[in-house]
């Protein structure tokens, strides 16, 4: 690679970044693309498309597995943000659900920035067009069919992927009335759980998205964006490299870099960047702020009886089949009572509430449930078949932290606030749920015979009684707080209304876009990729029909 010059450089081969550098490189226009990654290049790593390889790569040198700074909302804890440190990203790091928002989650984005090409009809043709989906007498209007995502439901990977748990989860869910639903339609209720795996192998976006003819380079991290006259005119390399850009840099570093590199290259608040003696390009005040995560408790059960083989870890599971994806079946969202919403949004902030209204809007799910015959990494919960877990998560959170810099060298990690669970509607809203998953675990007919009892994690230096189905919120209330955990959604930390466009252009400068999770606003339902696939599909478009090409038509 002799050349230093491009049309066009990516920063962060991640997610977004390889869908960018893809569609633009596959344009009528040609242009010469650079895609930087700061991570190694994966192939050959065992666990990058490996059934359940997500969890053995959290934490590993294929994580940045950054530190937030101790959490008073959450004992004191210092909490570890996943962000994957490799081309491909996080989509080397997740488990592979692919479960959309709900329409209203869409739609309240496109309110918030005055642009209905980010509402749920404006963003759908760019689902389609990720998608491959598993059902070819699906609606056409609702799903794509020649996409490179493959995306199928559970029972549909594979005819011998059948969980013995299956029928009894549903029927407890129907002793609770839980209406059933379908994916395709409004995402309140029980609908079967989607992945985006292919042959039991998962698909990181930097196989299932071509970079043939791309110029990539990894284990490239970016100290800054360097500017002439207010316009991007290429990038700093940690190790002194410089590439030179003619058209743009689109950031594409991920919610938890994407803002560190900003403020390195100038463009933050205006404190910070005093603070650290870096030199002003654009001051913006909102960049590193409005971070959110889906957070979340997760609770073992033990088994009565683990000779029966329900879970994973069993001797008797040995199936091939099963290990091609989430040991699971079901997704369930849930609507959270209105009464119970609306006391917590009284003890909110005028700030707070301005987001927590919106959860009112009716039949918006605000949180999901989802049975895994597994122990889910709880500390100290043995992997042998004789424990199942719930995961209990927020959907739409109202608490925000914030990314700050440490300091100014690219070298240190950035300081990270998350500020998980500070709101009043935050914690009614889990608690509730988590109630509910107690609830449901213990008592009711589906399922108690098969579930003994609640099995606390064991962590050093705390202590925990199990929780039981009538157990206070108060006690609920503090098993969150020490053992609760962020799903690895991270978004919002540069977004689009107060930090860019919405063509994704960072405002106050020429020449730059972000196009990752944190341009988005507000929180999304489901699980991120789905989103974050569609997203950059359709940023992609738009620069490319900033050169006046129309490659395709994509009817909106």
């Amino acid at each position: 690679m002799g050349t230093t010059t491009y049309d066009y450089i990516v920063v962060g081969g991640g997610l977004s970044g390889c869908v960018i550098a893809s569609r633009l490189h596959k344009s009528s226009i040609k242009p010469k693309v650079l895609l930087l990654e700061a991570g190694i290049d994966p192939t050959g790593h065992p666990n990058v498309t490996t059934p359940l390889g997500g969890y053995a790569l959290l934490g590993s040198e294929l994580d940045y597995a950054y530190q937030s700074v101790p959490q008073p909302n959450t004992a004191g804890r210092t909490l570890t943000v996943n962000a994957g440190k490799t081309l491909g990203g996080g989509s080397v790091t997740n488990f592979g659900g692919w479960l959309r928002g709900d329409a209203a989650d869409y739609d309240q984005w496109a309110k918030t920035v005055g642009d209905n090409r980010w509402s749920f009809d404006g963003l759908l043709p760019w689902m389609r067009k990720t998608e491959c989906f598993f059902d070819t007498k699906a609606d056409p209007d609702k799903h794509g069919f020649d996409g490179p995502m493959h995306v199928t439901p559970i029972q549909a990977s594979d005819p011998d992927r059948k969980y013995p748990l299956r029928e009894s989860v549903l029927a407890a869910w129907k002793e609770f009335n839980v209406a059933i639903t379908s994916y395709s339609g409004p995402k309140a209720g029980l609908y079967e759980f989607h992945e985006n795996w292919h042959h039991g192998l998962r698909q990181p976006s930097h196989l299932a998205y071509s970079l043939e003819g791309i110029d990539v380079l990894t284990s490239a991290a970016v100290h800054r964006i360097e500017f002439s006259n207010g316009i991007a005119s290429g990038v700093l390399l940690v190790d002194g490299r410089r590439f030179t850009v003619r058209k743009e840099v689109i950031l594409s570093a991920g919610a938890i870099r994407t803002p560190q590199i900003l403020m390195l290259s100038g463009i933050g608040p205006r404190g910070t960047l005093v603070k650290h003696n870096i030199p002003e390009v654009h001051v913006c005040d909102q960049v590193g702020q409005n971070l959110f995560d889906h957070f979340a408790l997760i609770m073992a059960f033990k088994l009565r009886d683990p000779s029966k083989g329900l879970a994973l870890g069993s001797p008797k599971l040995t199936d091939p089949a099963l290990f091609k994806g989430l040991p699971c079946d079901w997704i369930v969202n849930e609507t959270v009572p209105a009464e119970i919403l609306e006391d917590a949004m009284d003890k909110e902030t005028q700030t707070e509430n301005s987001f927590a209204h919106s959860l009112l809007q009716h039949g918006r799910p605000h949180v999901e449930q989802l049975v895994c015959y597994a122990s889910m990494g709880v500390p100290g919960v043995p992997m042998d078949g004789s424990h199942v877990a719930v995961s209990t998560m927020l959907l739409l959170p109202t608490s925000r932290g914030n990314i700050s810099l440490a300091s100014a060298s690219p070298h240190d990690p950035p300081l990270i606030d998350s500020n998980y669970y500070a709101t009043s509607t935050d914690q009614k809203v889990l608690t509730w749920a988590s109630s509910r998953a107690l609830r449901l675990m213990l008592l009711s007919s589906a399922l108690r015979d098969e579930i003994e009892a609640e099995s606390p994690p064991q962590i050093e230096g705390l202590s925990f009684e199990p929780l039981t189905p009538d157990a206070p919120d108060s006690e609920i209330d503090d098993r969150i707080r020490k053992t609760g955990v962020q799903h690895h959604h991270s978004g919002g930390t540069a977004a689009m209304g107060p930090v860019t466009d919405t063509e994704c252009r960072v405002k106050g400068v020429k020449g730059l876009r972000i196009v990752d999770a944190s341009v988005i606003p507000v929180p999304i339902g489901g699980h991120p990729q789905s989103t974050l696939y569609a997203m950059a599909e359709q940023a992609a478009d738009m620069i490319i029909r900033s050169w006046g090409v129309v490659d395709e038509v994509v009817e909106q």
